[in-house]
């Protein structure tokens, strides 16, 4: 006979799999109303195309909350205090958290992104910055040219300091770009850590119920590197 806790578990898993399958669904019928629409509204109006972007990643986050469960709670300072956005890379929900409540983000990002039908587009008409990551180092001057006139623009720069979605529980590695780019903007960051891979982990279809814990703190800007580096070791571990 199974036991009591198997059979538990069993349940538990099945009733994740529905949860996590009515998400995705709702996501894709989402993004067939949404992406249309925000793609021929930002060949107009980046203004335009920004708000719907910013509709539809509330939607989403609403999705998450009502089927999965997941919500956020945020300590710290406010996500608007700074333009410049330094945060820890897990898994998509970030991404699509930061879009929502930034209030002008700016993404770097991979060329392949720009190719996918209507998500592609969009991103590129939201004036995002797309980079080449097999040219490291001409991707890194198109970012430092990039930034000064995102920054002038009153837009907010997300960046995620490992490169790449790392899985929760892994410590932090720190692309050495991440202090050049900081170096030529010359102004206060703030660092978000969290914990979203706890429950959407990289590339994973089920999506765990739970409270996903945001961790700010402002960071001065520093020209010292090791102490720039330092402090957000420190606050993302």
């Amino acid at each position: 006979m199974m036991p009591f806790s198997t059979l538990l578990s069993m349940i538990n898993n099945i009733f994740l799999t529905f949860k996590s399958l009515l998400f995705w669904i709702s996501l894709v019928l989402s993004v067939l109303l949404f992406g249309p629409i925000t793609f021929l509204f930002g060949l107009f109006s980046y203004n335009l195309c920004l708000w719907f972007s910013k509709l539809w990643c509330r939607y989403t986050l609403f999705f998450l909350k009502t089927f999965c469960a997941l919500s956020f709670k945020i300590n710290g300072p406010k996500l608007n205090s700074t333009q410049l956005v330094v945060s820890r890379h897990q898994s998509a929900w970030e991404t699509i958290f930061f879009a929502a409540y930034v209030d002008k983000p700016i993404f770097i990002l991979k060329k392949e992104l720009l190719r996918i039908p209507l998500f592609g587009w969009c991103l590129y008409l939201l004036k995002n910055i797309s980079i080449d990551r097999s040219d490291g180092v001409n991707s890194l001057k198109k970012i430092m040219k990039a930034c000064d006139s995102h920054v002038l623009d009153k837009r907010t720069l997300i960046i995620f300091p490992e490169g790449t979605r790392a899985p929760y529980g892994e410590k932090v590695k720190i692309k050495k770009g991440i202090f050049k780019i900081m170096e030529s903007l010359k102004i206060s960051s703030l660092l978000v850590n969290h914990d979203a891979g706890k429950y959407w982990n990289k590339n994973s279809f089920l999506i765990r119920p739970g409270v996903i814990d945001i961790q700010t703190l402002i960071m001065t800007y520093k020209e010292n590197t090791s102490e720039i580096q330092d402090t957000i070791i420190n606050h993302f571990n």
